[in-house]
């Protein structure tokens, strides 16, 4: 029998944190369900605003303050109401919220949802820096935008500045909230999975599942916003981590560096200084160049590709036609994959095809290493693709090839 009202779960970061990827193994577990960004925060604050304004006004035996609180219990209800009947139809009786913006609504989560759990979810700042550029490159996110406005000649300071503000907020939330907060930081999670997670479940009160860090990337979630990264990955991954290396240190403004070290000591980091000179041990390696030849690729198509077609084409019956795969525009490296029935065959030709793709095979080779990610390669420009306009047959492509 569920709870009528269960305590409901927040995971609280700033932007480029791996939200997304805790959301995912969140999810995973049989007793939580957590969908995508629900901007519960802003939704609370105009909800609460709405029945202050209205039907607490009919209560006339009431003063202000209980007219308020009125209004903070009539809101609960509604999204109380909602949640539940989202939590039974997904036959779960928790469920967990991630958006990011929930942390400018903090004062408003705790004074709706007194009884919350919240896990604190930190990330080393040059890395959060570094995916917040490599992201800004195209768009920025509207989280960004306060803080590009305050420094627009240098993008380093403005998501520099974006991180020390929410990463002092969030600590200072749960410094005050103790015993409703769990933290975990992103390198613990891809590094230490299992011995990271186990904890974490035990604090939010559900029995730890063997095999759940293995099935969140072959379990189903609910679509939306968040890092499109994950969508497309097969298995945590540990090649984001120290890749803030690649951001001049020199691009941070002298007076945020005491303020980044204090934060960082306080997370358990090493400092700036020790970070940027541990990067021949931190940054990925680059791959060798005689792995891409014909040879290598051949293997790669031939055999790895092929058995986890025949393995995991089941998974996904939306995937149909003649996919074609060009690597460094040589004929000689062509392979097409005829979804076209059930099995998926890989023919080594150049034939004509419904889908292309394009790119060099040293490219490929990191992606199937885990050392480059598809979705930031593609943002990059560096996969050419022709033919593809259903965004959810090239995930379920990607998914595929590299589960």
């Amino acid at each position: 029998m569920m709870d009528k009202n269960p305590s409901p779960i927040f995971i609280l970061s700033c932007e480029r944190s791996g939200s997304t990827m805790l959301r995912y193994i969140v999810d995973t577990h049989s007793k939580i369900a957590s969908p995508s960004h629900l901007y519960l925060g802003s939704l609370l604050e105009n909800l609460n605003r709405m029945v202050f304004g209205t039907i607490a006004q009919i209560h006339f035996g009431l003063d202000e303050e209980a007219q308020k609180q009125f209004a903070v219990t009539e809101t609960r209800n509604m999204v109380d109401n909602i949640m539940s009947r989202y939590t039974e139809a997904k036959g779960k009786q928790f469920w967990c919220e991630k958006t990011p913006m929930n942390l400018d609504y903090l004062s408003i989560l705790d004074s709706h949802f007194p009884d919350a759990k919240y896990i604190c979810l930190y990330r080393h700042c040059m890395d959060v820096v570094h995916s917040s550029i490599n992201l800004s490159k195209y768009r920025f996110l509207p989280e960004h935008v306060p803080f590009v406005h305050k420094n627009p000649g240098n993008i380093i300071a403005a998501m520099t500045e974006n991180w020390l503000e929410k990463t002092a907020r969030l600590l200072a939330f749960e410094a005050a909230h103790s015993k409703c907060c769990f933290r975990v930081t992103y390198e613990s999670i891809v590094m230490q999975s299992e011995e990271t997670l186990r904890p974490l479940f035990e604090f939010l009160e559900v029995d730890w599942e063997d095999g759940l860090v293995e099935r969140v990337f072959q379990s189903k979630h609910d679509v939306g916003e968040g890092d499109g990264k994950a969508a497309l990955s097969s298995t945590i991954r540990q090649n984001a981590v120290g890749k803030g290396l690649e951001v001049p240190r020199s691009g941070i403004p002298n007076q945020f560096l005491k303020e980044i070290d204090n934060l960082l000591n306080e997370l358990g980091y090493d400092s700036l200084d020790a970070y940027y000179s541990n990067s021949t041990q931190i940054v990925p390696h680059k791959f060798e160049a005689d792995r891409t030849d014909v040879d290598a690729i051949t293997d790669l198509f031939e055999n790895r590709f092929q058995n986890v077609i025949d393995m995991n084409r089941a998974l996904y019956p939306m995937l149909d036609g003649m996919w074609k795969i060009m690597i460094d525009g040589r004929t000689d490296k062509t392979w097409c994959i005829d979804f076209s029935n059930q099995k998926g065959v890989i023919k080594r030709d150049d034939l004509l095809a419904d889908f292309k793709l394009s790119l060099s095979g040293a490219l490929l080779m990191d992606m199937v290493n885990g050392r480059r990610d598809a979705i930031e390669a593609f943002i990059r420009g560096e996969i050419q693709t022709d033919g593809i306009n259903d965004e959810t047959q090239l995930i379920s492509f990607g998914r595929l090839l590299f589960s």
